[in-house]
């Protein structure tokens, strides 16, 4: 894999997150709900690769914190680079995040159809804890929501 930098979220990345968002999502977040999230004191992260000669943003994740819990609210890479590790190394960035602040446990959402994202939460310690039913909005009708959690950082 190509070296990654990872970097806290601007408002001005707020464009091109969204199109990310929108390129991978049925439902994506619209810019007013990732600027909700930055005036709510979400924290945003974005790995960037050098790619044609200059640093593009190829992926992202927003967490969010309360007391000693965090919660993975989004994380999404530009379909043309996933399954090269980038989502896997922004995970293991918050991980140590985590660690680093003493955090007792994170959490995560995933659609039950979403088998690659479960595959990577899982292979890193994620737990399923929950199942949340007619959670997320479908093409057609409603699916399933899969709750993790993970309480011991590397």
């Amino acid at each position: 894999m190509h070296k990654l930098r990872i970097r806290k979220m601007t408002r001005a990345d707020l464009p091109v997150v969204t199109k990310i968002e929108a390129d991978c999502q049925s439902h994506p977040w619209t810019l007013l709900q990732f600027l909700d999230g930055f005036n709510a004191g979400h924290q945003g992260w974005v790995a960037l690769r050098n790619y044609e000669e200059r640093e593009m943003i190829i992926g992202f994740a927003i967490v969010t914190s309360v007391m000693d819990e965090r919660t993975l609210l989004n994380i999404c890479v530009r379909p043309a680079f996933q399954k090269q590790g980038t989502g896997r190394a922004l995970l293991e960035f918050l991980l140590q995040q985590a660690k680093l602040e003493n955090s007792a446990k994170m959490y995560l959402e995933v659609r039950a159809s979403n088998n690659p994202a479960k595959d990577l939460y899982e292979s890193l310690g994620f737990e399923k804890i929950a199942e949340r039913r007619d959670y997320y909005p479908a093409i057609i009708g409603r699916e399933d929501g899969h709750v993790y959690s993970l309480s011991h950082f590397s």
